[in-house]
């Protein structure tokens, strides 16, 4: 089960990642007249275009390209008019969504907009998605929104001008967070002890699987609209798990349903070949009455003790965020050689942070492991601007973000699993939701991350850095919770009364020794 939804995070990936290549910055420059099409692209440039490729010098009547080759060609000094039709390099990435619809010059900025209405819609979707799933069932809001987001990914086909696009990646970025995070929630709230961990992180591994996907479909398929439609498929065999997801035992108590979970817990003990306690009915009627009769709501994240976790993980989120996307998405800024080739190698260096996550979580709790992570992470980014300095080599920088890389790529995976273990039942997916509206803010300011560059040209690393410290700092606030999970043993435990000192995950457990 844990397998399977873990592949709900492969579509919402793609999505986020796609414009890494189908929004891809090329090297442009104003069409070459057609008596001049014969002409090579330096020469053109050179000779109309000596300011940018905003401008075009006026040409005068006649003009012929053996008079440029030959530097006969008069000029008309001073006479520029702006230019309304480019040419692209190809040579990296085909048609893009700025190659389809001229994003360059005085729409330059509308590029950023797309991402940003599309981060945008993953912050309102982390909170509205999150009470949505609360109140109403993770099954529901997951298998709801993937059937939605495998809609939008067609119709984000069918687009015929740039204010359709953005619209679609603003719906597309709400639908997807919902996705993420019921499903990564689900496959927590069904096991318990040790295996809480171990699922949470198997919800991490399509990450780089994602990436890498990306990267090499990119390769074989230039056309954006060609790689939209093959990243679509996936999220669309994904709807046919609706008659094989269970819904979260944990949730249905959490609401008063225990005859559903009862049936729930039966299921899931015959499929395991165990068997429940015998006084089953009487521990979850005792669950029941000593459940909140109220509904999930947001002032419930800001009341008691939950009020300091939740405005600590709204600022480790917005941190690691930053950091982890500004790392991911930003990587044809960092011009140190092939686009696909680096990619490529970043989402490899992600594979084992995830995979050594694993036994650091069991054996040294969660505080200590994020704050590491993010600290390395930080030193690693300014290492690799100092590096870049004094060596000037590519793969001295290379090596720096691999590094860099595989710690906030620990980091991404151990915070979620952090939040979880943070929030009781009844507010998870909410407080989860949260800490995402958080992570949208953040991932708003991504694009413009690298226009710091135009004040000092290792600004946006060095902020990097930073964020990576304050990060993981703002953690060492919060409670320890990796040493103080349910034993895995067969019980069912009461709601936790919270205080300052009670970290607890606020989930009990109706499993064997294998977590099931």
């Amino acid at each position: 089960m844990t397998f399977l939804l873990s592949l709900f995070s492969l579509p919402c990936t793609f999505h986020i990642y796609l414009p890494t290549f189908t929004a891809k910055a090329t090297k442009f420059w104003c069409s070459r007249p057609d008596n001049l099409s014969n002409l090579s692209i330096t020469e053109w440039i050179n000779y109309s275009q000596p300011i940018n490729a905003c401008s075009v010098r006026k040409l005068p009547p006649g003009i012929t390209a053996e008079a440029i080759l030959n530097h006969t060609a008069p000029i008309l000094a001073n006479l520029f008019e702006k230019c309304t039709e480019w040419e692209y390099d190809r040579s990296e990435v085909g048609n893009t969504i700025i190659t389809e619809w001229n994003l360059v010059c005085d729409n330059a900025s509308l590029t950023s907009l797309a991402e940003v209405v599309f981060l945008i819609g993953i912050g309102v979707g982390g909170v509205i998605g999150g009470w949505i799933s609360d109140r109403f069932g993770r099954k529901r809001i997951l298998m709801g929104m993937i059937t939605a987001q495998s809609v939008l990914a067609i119709l984000s086909l069918l687009v015929r001008s740039y204010v359709q696009y953005v619209v679609v990646r603003l719906i597309m970025g709400f639908v997807s967070v919902s996705v993420v995070y019921a499903a990564f929630v689900l496959s927590v709230e069904l096991v318990g002890g040790k295996w809480v961990t171990i699922a949470g992180v198997c919800n991490f591994f399509p990450l780089p699987l994602a990436y890498l996907i990306v990267s090499l479909l990119s390769l074989v398929l230039p056309n954006w609209r060609d790689l939209q439609l093959a990243l679509s498929i996936p999220g669309c065999l994904l709807i046919a798990l609706w008659f094989v997801l269970p819904e979260s035992p944990r949730w249905l108590l959490s609401m008063g349903k225990t005859q559903e979970a009862k049936l729930m817990l039966q299921k899931a003990a015959m499929f395991n070949k165990r068997e429940l306690p015998a006084d089953i009915d009487k521990l979850l009627l005792l669950q029941k009455s000593e459940t909140r009769e109220e509904g999930p709501s947001v002032t419930m994240l800001f009341k008691g003790p939950l009020r300091k976790r939740t405005i600590c993980l709204f600022v480790a989120w917005f941190c690691m965020t930053i950091v982890y996307y500004g790392l991911l998405l930003n990587i044809g800024n960092f011009n140190i050689g092939n686009l696909h080739m680096t990619s490529i190698i970043l989402a490899i260096v992600e594979i084992p942070a995830i995979a050594v996550s694993v036994p650091i979580l069991l054996k040294g709790g969660r505080r200590i492991p994020i704050v590491s992570s993010m600290i390395i992470c930080g030193l690693a980014c300014v290492a690799s601007e100092l590096f870049s300095i004094a060596f000037e080599q590519e793969w001295v920088m290379i090596l720096c973000l691999m590094v860099g890389k595989f710690a906030i790529g620990s980091t991404n995976m151990m915070l979620p699993i952090y939040t979880v273990e943070l929030y009781p039942t009844v507010v998870r997916n909410l407080g989860v939701g949260a800490s995402q509206m958080s992570a949208g803010l953040a991932l708003i300011f991504i694009p413009y991350l690298w226009k710091l560059a135009a004040l000092n040209e290792h600004l946006p690393m060095v902020t990097i850095s930073a964020l990576g410290a304050i990060g993981g700092g703002i953690v060492l606030i919060l409670p320890e919770t990796g040493q103080l999970q349910e034993p895995p043993t067969t019980v069912v435990g009461k709601l936790p009364q919270y205080d300052s000192n009670s970290p607890c995950n606020g989930t009990f457990t109706v499993a064997d020794e294998r977590g099931h």
